[in-house]
C-alpha cells in the first residue's frame, strides 16, 4: 500500500514539473519570444496542460484511495479486537 503513496508522489512530482514547464511556455508566448513557430507553441502548451491536468488528477485519486483503504484497514482491525 505504501507503493501507492509513493506513486502518488511521483505523479504530483512529473505534474509540478509540466507545470512549471507550461508557465514558461505561455511566458514566451506572451513575449512573442520563441523559436518554435506559434502553431508549434500552442500545441505544445495545449498537451503540457492536459498532462499537468492527469498527473495531478492521478496523484490525487491514489493518495485518495490509499487514505480510504488505511482507514477501512484500521476499522476492520477495530472490529476485529486487533
Amino acid at each position: 500500500m505504501a507503493d501507492m503513496m509513493e506513486l502518488s508522489v511521483q505523479y504530483r512530482t512529473v505534474g509540478i514539473k509540466c507545470r512549471k514547464r507550461l508557465t514558461e511556455l505561455e511566458r514566451l508566448l506572451r513575449d512573442d519570444d520563441f523559436s518554435l513557430n506559434e502553431y508549434e507553441l500552442k500545441r505544445e502548451i495545449t498537451m503540457l496542460t492536459a498532462m499537468t491536468r492527469d498527473c495531478i488528477a492521478t496523484s490525487n485519486y491514489l493518495k485518495s484511495y490509499f487514505e480510504r483503504r488505511q482507514q477501512l484497514e484500521s476499522i476492520r482491525r477495530k472490529e476485529a479486537g486487533i
